[in-house]
């Protein structure tokens, strides 16, 4: 998921998952210390993603403000 090449070959959901987990979830847990909610830039359209990424199990969640977007529960 780091490498350079990986935007061109991933879907747009797996790119905003990446930039997610990038930022909150972190080695050697793989999740954030406390529970993260914010907003980035949707990888689809250039909208507001909506994220969330939980402190207990390293879920990530994220909803892309434009209908029919971006939208994922993992």
């Amino acid at each position: 998921m780091t490498t350079p090449g990986f935007g061109a070959f991933s879907s747009a959901v797996a790119r905003a998952m990446a930039e997610v987990r990038r930022q909150h979830c972190q080695p050697p847990t793989y999740r954030p210390t406390e529970t993260q909610r914010g907003t980035i830039r949707c990888t689809r359209c250039g909208g507001n993603l909506t994220y969330s990424a939980s402190a207990i199990d390293g879920r990530t969640t994220g909803r892309c403000s434009s209908a029919g977007c971006l939208k994922w529960s993992d």
